[in-house]
């Protein structure tokens, strides 16, 4: 059976064209709705320079837009209002993805044949079949949603934008006075439900519906959960074989590690001249733990390291690889310990007066294996539920312009581990 072509047809996003109000601001095109139930700003439609400057502390209460137009229901997908009916059903409905349907399973599977030329068609048709019973899952959630339409009604809001944006350049005073009102009224819609201020009959009813939806459709998301799980696991198996079988042919200079890319090697001849000539890859590197071959044993790592004999003075390099999929470690060194990025490839510096690593079970915490940092990297001896805390212990440069730093290493604040290699730099 020949494999076929399957792609996303990606969706025209909807733009507006009106200029910023500030006139520092010239010729910036507004992208943002400042949510915040009470303000003192003139506006509430702000550009990107409102949002690097002075609302810089504000990003966790504005909206983009371009992805409301789209979706009215991601207008608070990334505030936290307390006791706002409407937040507690955006976080609802955010928390599934229902964009794991069966056109997602084709676009998966056909990656996964173009890469790998296996024969998938049988996985996929028992994957659509499998998905069809969450489908009338989704028709709950959309009878749910429609409860809140009124809520979300942008019909107005885009109106006054399309009229506004139609008037770039021109737009009057009188124009701009509706286009403030349309966009606070859209404010106090959203807001309306908040607990403090709502009907709480409607409130405690909205609410009730909300919390009953989520005990009905638990069960039948989390079958879709581990569907797709399976799915990503075995594509991982196969991606692993495959890597096996090149490093016979590999290029890479750190053959031991199994986790490490061309990446690796830039970054060790950065860090250490030496390693500028590949026969220094062999000589000087010495595997010490590899969690495919030792498992992933909190004792064991333990014991590996401490049995180098005075462990805090040696250079080691840690790789570690989570659930997510990313590939991050420390490079652990006297004179310039570094976290890195293999993915992203990024470092991150050790500030001044810090300790790269603490070997939290050689002082009896035993709910801690090993921190790198100050906290910046938590490694738990289940391997499982770590942390990263990247900024405490290690410096991020601005150029990298990372938005959340502890969900940055593992794409998530808490992560999992499901590979692990240590090696010795010797000298």
């Amino acid at each position: 059976m020949e494999a076929f072509e399957h792609r996303y047809e990606p969706q025209e996003r909807k733009q507006v064209m009106i200029q910023c109000e500030d006139l520092s601001h010239k010729d910036e095109i507004v992208q943002y709705i400042l949510l915040k139930p009470k303000t003192d700003a003139r506006s509430r439609l702000l550009c990107r320079k409102c949002i690097e400057g002075k609302f810089n502390q504000q990003t966790n209460e504005i909206c983009l837009i371009s992805e409301v137009l789209d979706d009215p229901y991601k207008v608070l997908k990334y505030t936290n209002y307390q006791g706002n009916v409407i937040q507690i059903l955006s976080d609802f409905i955010h928390s599934y993805d229902f964009s794991f349907d069966a056109d997602a399973i084709r676009y998966k599977i056909d990656e996964i044949r173009q890469r790998f030329l296996y024969h998938l068609s049988e996985l996929e048709s028992k994957l659509i079949e499998k998905n069809e019973v969450f489908l009338g899952t989704k028709d709950f959630m959309d009878k749910l949603k429609a409860r809140f339409n009124q809520y979300f009604d942008i019909s107005k809001l885009e109106e006054s934008l399309t009229q506004a944006g139609m008037k770039y350049g021109n737009i009057t005073t009188k124009d701009k006075q509706k286009l403030r009102k349309d966009v606070n009224d859209y404010v106090a819609q959203i807001q309306k439900l908040n607990q403090d201020s709502a009907d709480q009959e409607i409130y405690k009813t909205l609410f009730n519906a909300i919390d009953d939806s989520k005990k009905k459709l638990a069960e039948k998301e989390s079958q879709l959960k581990l569907q797709k799980e399976k799915l990503d696991k075995g594509v991982e198996k196969i991606l692993k074989e495959l890597q096996n079988m090149e490093q016979t042919y590999s290029t890479l200079n750190l053959r031991q590690s199994e986790l490490s890319t061309t990446y690796m090697d830039e970054f060790l001849a950065r860090k250490n001249p030496v390693f500028q000539q590949r026969n220094n890859f062999m000589d000087k590197i010495k595997r010490i733990y590899q969690s495919k071959y030792d498992g992933l044993d909190a004792n064991k790592v333990h014991e590996k390291i401490i049995q180098l004999g005075q462990w805090n003075n040696q250079t080691l390099l840690f790789l570690f690889q989570t659930s997510s999929q990313q590939v991050f470690g420390v490079y652990v060194s006297q004179n310039s310990s570094e976290i890195f990025h293999q993915n992203k490839r990024q470092e991150f510096p050790i500030k001044a007066g810090v300790s790269p690593i603490t070997l939290n079970y050689s002082n009896n915490q035993n709910e801690v294996l090993m921190t790198f940092g100050n906290g910046d990297i938590i490694i738990k001896p289940q391997f499982n539920g770590c942390i990263s805390e990247l900024g405490e212990g290690f410096s991020a440069s601005p150029e990298y312009r990372i938005g959340d730093l502890k969900s940055y290493l593992a794409n998530q604040h808490c992560f999992d581990i499901v590979e692990m290699e240590i090696f010795q730099i010797l000298k």
